[in-house]
């Protein structure tokens, strides 16, 4: 652990991913403010862990930490200053605005939404704070462009920035060139800023709380005391953060995931042009579908992969189920991904046959061997956990923890529905509008 425990602080922050981030620098705008931030992994990126064309997950990466799912794969998530915004796809889109039906309208109405929306991505011009913008059509690569000319034959429009929406969906992506611009961008070290404390190597062990209120963090042997302890450690971290903290009672264990089936294929001899980025275009479906349109084998993007072949990939994004959450003494958090309801199987199967289809069709005859494209029997995921501690159930509109004084919590674990796309834009999204309303 970097620096000494020494200090208490008026709010400490856990976790220096997406959401972490966003919260450290808005409460340490306040310079009389003390704000003690905790990351266990390590410092800031460098240029060669935020390649676009590269994610940095692979065996013996720092830059992950690892979770077991009972379905005997690994759930890799950001571990260190910018967290899951390092190791992701840059892929930055938006939910639909019906992805915020049910939402306090007086905490979350749609205008401050979209205004928030608009500080990080920069709106229809791109550009805001996470210096967003959409593939260009001489960017994407050809798997891309074949994609989008199938779905545009069947019907399909192309969907306008800065929503997302049923249709075509260029991705937009966090990107400086060829680099991710990650949450670690938001504060280098401290930022320069009195009242801000950051120490890396600090993995949170517990809570401490005394009279039903959190009123500080163990860090091993170390006590950090606080008036307020925000948690942003990401929905499995937060998770076995809560768990593990005595006195502090969770409502559920449940945690929902995006589940996705691949459609494999074998690439034609064609020479194809490596594209920038792991995913470039998506297809949303009016039944809660995003149709993925990966750039090559999985094994091109994160080294130390075994060679599979390049995939497209049908992702649930509203699943009918969630999976559950326990903790074992020897192994830790334990991940059970659950089992799809009947309705959902049958979702993703018609939409896999659709992809396996296209694939052996005229605008992918270039690039496919025929008779190549096969479902995966393997149901995956998407690495998006959410949802274990929903606003307006489990915590109040802005990230309270109901029955806790003391204890917010500002990630994933919060979010109360389902998103048509990727979480990592609406949860940075929430936790600017969060500290915007509190502090």
């Amino acid at each position: 652990m970097s620096g000494a425990a020494d200090v208490g602080a008026d709010v400490i922050v856990v976790g220096a991913g997406s959401s972490g981030s966003v919260v450290a620098e808005r409460l340490s705008r306040e310079p009389d403010r003390r704000v003690l931030w905790l990351e266990a992994g390590p410092g800031s990126p460098g240029p060669s862990a935020l390649r676009l064309d590269r994610l940095p997950i692979g065996p013996g990466s720092d830059r992950v930490a690892r979770y077991r799912s009972r379905q005997g794969f690994d759930l890799p998530r950001g571990r260190g200053v910018g967290g899951s915004s390092v190791v992701n796809g840059g892929y930055f889109l938006r939910w639909h605005r019906s992805d915020f039906t049910g939402w306090s309208e007086e905490i979350w109405p749609m205008p401050v939404i979209a205004d928030t929306y608009d500080s990080l991505d920069g709106g229809a011009q791109g550009g805001g704070s996470m210096h967003v913008s959409a593939f260009a059509d001489d960017q994407i690569g050809a798997y891309a462009e074949a994609f989008e000319s199938h779905w545009e034959s069947k019907g399909l429009a192309r969907v306008e920035a800065p929503w997302t929406d049923l249709g075509i969906n260029r991705v937009r992506s966090n990107r400086d060139g060829p680099l991710r611009r990650s949450a670690a961008h938001w504060m280098a070290d401290d930022g320069g800023r009195p009242g801000l404390r950051l120490l890396t190597g600090a993995a949170a062990t517990e809570l401490v709380v005394r009279g039903g209120r959190v009123t500080g963090v163990a860090v091993g042997d170390d006590v950090f005391a606080a008036d307020e302890v925000i948690v942003c450690a990401g929905t499995l971290g937060t998770a076995e953060l809560l768990i593990r903290s005595p006195g502090v009672q969770i409502q559920s264990l449940d945690v929902w995931e995006h589940r996705e089936v691949l459609v494999r294929f074998g690439p034609a001899s064609l020479p194809v042009a490596e594209p920038p980025a792991l995913l470039q275009s998506v297809v949303h479906t009016s039944d809660g579908v995003e149709l993925r349109c990966y750039g090559g084998d999985f094994a091109d993007f994160i080294e130390g992969l075994p060679v599979t072949g390049p995939a497209f990939g049908a992702a649930l994004m509203r699943p009918h189920r969630a999976g559950s959450l326990s903790w074992d003494a020897t192994h830790g958090l334990q991940v059970d991904l659950g089992e799809l309801d009947d309705a959902d199987t049958l979702t993703l199967g018609v939409w896999a046959e659709r992809l396996r289809a296209m694939l052996e069709g005229d605008h992918f005859a270039a690039y496919v061997v025929k008779g190549s494209a096969q479902i995966d029997p393997v149901l995956r995921t998407s690495q998006h956990a959410w949802g274990t501690l929903p606003m307006g159930v489990a915590t109040d509109w802005a990230g309270a923890v109901n029955g806790v004084d003391g204890l917010r919590v500002i990630d994933a674990s919060i979010l109360p529905t389902a998103g048509s796309s990727g979480p990592h834009a609406t949860v940075m999204m929430v936790a600017a509008r969060i500290v915007d309303l509190i502090y």
